[in-house]
């Protein structure tokens, strides 16, 4: 990947036209949706570009726009490392030495341009390990939203040299304090509690989705035990820019758990990839698809009497206490 073939398109050209398009498309305080946009900040763009924090110092203007906006600025690390002796691109979770001193160097450097910002993230690939999510609270951050519950590539063991690996399967679908010793559960007795919040994407429960989303993942790293998975618990997960028919299986778990909602709130966390904003011939993602999607959550709040607030992820701490506590207005965030 030489310096100079990647464009970024989906955020000078996709970003506008999504905001365009979702104009008087409101929540119960009038508010039009807002965004965490999680930002490349990490060791393959400081190769490709000079510098970990190429990104917020080429596109400031806009960034600073957003952010007057209403939006947040987050951040997207991956683990991506260059084999010099094979000349290819790989995803690092053998050496969490590197790993850790990574997001440091990359922290160091986004604050120097954004002081106070990257206090939200969600990993490249949703992938964490305990050290990882330790650094990340040690760095000042305060809500992570790597978790797609029920969903992993790897089922343990020794893990090849590939990509998109992660493990969410014993992970809960509320928000929560990890536990210090698994990163992807809530502490039990005895064990310490992470102080950074873990609000995982909302996911769906179908037998017949989770198999689709089981056999994709068993095609795509070639391991079959991931249909047993599958069965075992059945879990279906696309992004909010997917087509309508493929995104229909998260509104229909989340009438469900409307339905059952006796107080508290819920959220609906999910995301997309700015790339796929822009015209292409993907059979599952379009920019048209968001508003969508996002007034079927709407209608879908509507028919429950819920109330739906579009929220900035560094606001699910500090409201989810209340949210959850008895009592508590009926709200999706």
């Amino acid at each position: 990947m030489p310096a100079g073939t990647l464009t970024w398109r989906g955020m000078t050209e996709g970003i506008g036209r999504l905001k365009d398009s979702l104009k008087g498309l409101t929540d119960r305080t009038g508010r039009e949706p807002v965004f965490t946009w999680l930002l490349r900040v990490d060791e393959q763009i400081q190769r490709v570009h000079g510098e970990y924090g190429w990104v917020l110092r080429a596109h400031r203007a806009l960034l600073e726009s957003l952010e007057s906006s209403g939006d947040e600025l987050g951040w997207h690390p991956h683990f991506w490392r260059y084999d010099e002796r094979q000349g290819h691109w790989f995803q690092e979770v053998g050496d969490v030495g590197w790993q850790v001193e990574m997001l440091k160097n990359a922290h160091r450097d986004y604050v120097s341009v954004f002081p106070g910002r990257a206090r939200s993230v969600r990993m490249g690939w949703d992938y964490h390990n305990n050290r990882t999510y330790q650094t990340l609270e040690d760095l000042g951050v305060t809500v992570d939203f790597s978790a797609i519950p029920g969903l992993r590539t790897t089922r343990g063991g020794t893990l090849a040299r590939s990509e998109n690996i992660f493990d969410w399967y014993p992970t809960p679908r509320q928000p929560f304090k990890p536990s210090r010793a698994d990163y992807r559960r809530p502490a039990r007795a005895g064990e310490s509690t992470s102080a950074l919040l873990e609000a995982p994407n909302f996911v769906s429960t179908s037998l017949f989705w989770g198999l689709i989303s089981g056999l994709q993942f068993a095609r795509k790293m070639k391991d079959p035990g991931q249909l047993w998975q599958a069965i075992r618990r059945p879990t279906y997960w696309i992004n909010i820019t997917g087509r309508p028919n493929l995104f229909a299986p998260l509104v229909t778990q989340l009438k469900r758990s409307l339905r059952h909602l006796d107080s508290g709130g819920a959220f609906f966390v999910t995301y997309f990839h700015p790339d796929e904003l822009l015209p292409n011939r993907s059979s599952l993602y379009n920019l048209e698809s968001v508003r969508t999607n996002l007034a079927s959550i709407l209608q879908a709040c509507s028919r429950y009497n819920v109330e739906p607030e579009f929220i900035r992820a560094t606001q699910i701490p500090t409201v989810w206490t209340d949210a959850w506590s008895p009592g508590s207005k009926q709200e999706l965030r």
